[in-house]
């Protein structure tokens, strides 16, 4: 299942908007009963197209206010350099995103911090501090815009 069709598309901006739909709701907004619209969904599973679901987590309400975007140019750029600071990232909490990048910078991380001093230990004792990590550069990101951009 290489393109999907209208109502596929739908189905797929309407299970972006809430994973948690009901089939039976979702067959409604979709215009299809129950059922064919249950197998458009499993077809849509089976080809890979919808990966899973997932719970948009606040991570505001979890008491992280500061949400920064830190870029990483490592030194060694070898599979053992990248492998390090790869499972490094992987062991840390804070970091939401992590994506691998070309241009200035190797990786981009995304990473929210209840404060500043937390941001700081961050940067110089997990980051900054393997021998792998060449230069970091710390954004703060001071909002956000909902591009309501869809996939199809």
């Amino acid at each position: 299942m290489s393109d999907p069709d209208s109502i596929d598309k739908r189905i797929l901006a309407e299970l972006r908007r809430d994973g948690r739909l009901a089939i039976s709701d979702l067959a409604e907004i979709v215009g299809l009963s129950p059922t064919p619209c249950a197998r458009r969904v499993r077809k849509l599973e089976q080809a890979g197209i919808i990966r899973g679901y997932h719970a948009d987590i606040s991570p505001e309400n979890l008491g992280k206010q500061i949400c920064v975007l830190i870029s990483v140019k490592l030194a060694k750029h070898n599979p053992d350099g990248h492998a390090v600071f790869q499972q490094t990232v992987k062991q840390s909490s804070e970091v939401s995103e992590c994506l691998m990048v070309t241009g200035a910078a190797d990786y981009i991380l995304k990473a929210w911090f209840p404060d500043i001093e937390d941001l700081r230990l961050f940067i110089t004792t997990t980051v900054q501090n393997l021998p792998e990590v060449a230069e970091t550069s710390t954004m703060l990101v001071v909002g956000q815009t909902d591009t309501g951009f869809e996939m199809m």
